[in-house]
């Protein structure tokens, strides 16, 4: 081979090895990466949910952040210090167990790809993205009201050192017990801590890598269909079917939407609402998850949601508060269990005790799978127990 053609030959090779390498291993992992997601999201265009999540994190606000100067207050310093107190202590009681659950349970069909719908959910926005990272569609639904986006300028006025615990206290017990405490809930988020859910929500986004790109207060119209609504003017004022809509990343993931949707769900409400029905029915066969739910759908007047989240779900994942067993009919549904049940803890859900779901447990007990994290009523008192259902 003469000199000229060693040389092309030389630049053939090196090019090809070049891409080759830009490729990267198609190892599992990357195989199995969001298609095109950006490595870091750019800084969203709006920022000003975004900048409010880390201050409420306590999390160093981005260049430019218009919380930059109250993030010298000894007061958010010793807030960021609470909460990433608050935060390691759910990463190592409940966090790296939910995620190894997720890896081996929550992957495949119907999960891959599926819209997920989280009823009865308060704020709790971090059980749901724990157990489904990486999907482009979220939808919450509970009572307690939207709330707004607050603004720098707002806290500004305000003493942080009595704020700020108080903000930071409604997410005590989601992060210790892994749910909302009901009575918390009525006397923190109706305007008495914060008017909604949507300072929690923001804290539990920035402190899981969410980077928010935008956000837009909603609700649904007549025929099921998310449209866009005034701010409220009241703090804590709500009503049917008003929500709040989050644009969010994360490094590696692709965009999604998450949105909350503030309503009754009991069966007296649920009767002429239309519009919320078709809004469900629209995302599509969901994977749906219960938790903590004071056992609402094991009343009668509950009987709408709970053929609901049967009839418009692929998967189900939930606790014994959830979907009552007796409904989850072997030509229908394949249920695996995991970690134990006996009856519900504490002496106010009693009543609500399941003898056939205990009898599950010991038929099937050698097919029982173990839980390496607690959750639920009773967590860290009680054995946990999960049931995830999937349509037949």
């Amino acid at each position: 081979m003469n000199r000229t053609g060693l040389l092309l030959c030389l630049i053939s090779s090196l090019a090809l090895a070049a891409c080759h390498a830009s490729e990267g291993p198609a190892t599992s992992s990357t195989k199995s990466a969001p298609e095109k997601a950006a490595a870091t999201p750019p800084k969203p265009a709006n920022r000003e949910a975004d900048d409010a999540a880390r201050f409420l994190a306590g999390m160093p606000g981005l260049e430019g952040s218009a919380y930059k100067a109250l993030e010298s207050q000894k007061a958010w310093i010793d807030h960021a210090r609470q909460m990433d107190e608050a935060w390691a202590g759910f990463e190592k009681r409940r966090k790296a167990g939910m995620t190894k659950f997720q890896r081996s349970e929550l992957v495949g069909a119907p999960v891959d790809g599926s819209p997920i719908w989280y009823p009865f959910s308060g704020g709790d926005a971090l059980t749901m993205l724990v157990f489904f990272p990486g999907h482009t569609t979220y939808s919450m639904a509970a009572l307690e009201p939207p709330g707004r986006i607050p603004t720098a300028a707002q806290f500004e006025k305000l003493d942080l050192g009595k704020e700020l615990p108080q903000i930071a206290s409604t997410l005590s017990s989601l992060l210790g017990k892994s749910f909302f405490v009901t009575r918390e809930m009525d006397r923190q988020l109706r305007g008495q801590v914060t008017d909604g859910v949507a300072e929690p929500m923001l804290i539990l986004l920035a402190r899981l890598g969410y980077q928010i790109n935008g956000y837009q207060y909603v609700q649904l119209d007549e025929n099921g269909k998310l449209v866009p609504r005034a701010v409220d003017t009241q703090r804590a004022a709500f009503g049917r079917n008003r929500g709040l809509s989050l644009e969010i990343e994360r490094a590696g993931e692709k965009p999604a939407t998450l949105v909350y949707i503030s309503l009754n769900l009991d069966d007296a409400h649920m009767k002429d609402n239309a519009a919320f029905k078709t809004y469900v029915a629209g995302l599509g066969k969901s994977c749906t998850l219960l938790k903590s739910t004071s056992y609402m759908m094991h009343s009668d007047g509950f009987k709408q949601i709970r053929q609901m989240v049967l009839d418009d779900s692929a998967l189900i994942i939930q606790d014994d508060s959830g979907v009552p067993w007796k409904y989850f009919t072997p030509e229908h549904w394949q249920v695996q269990l995991y970690g134990d049940y006996v009856s519900p803890f504490g002496a106010d859900f009693q009543f609500r005790t399941q003898k056939d779901l205990r009898a599950a447990y010991e038929a099937q007990r050698k097919d029982v799978k173990p839980m390496a994290f607690r959750m639920g009523y009773g967590a860290g008192k009680i054995e946990s127990n999960l049931q995830v259902a999937r349509h037949k």
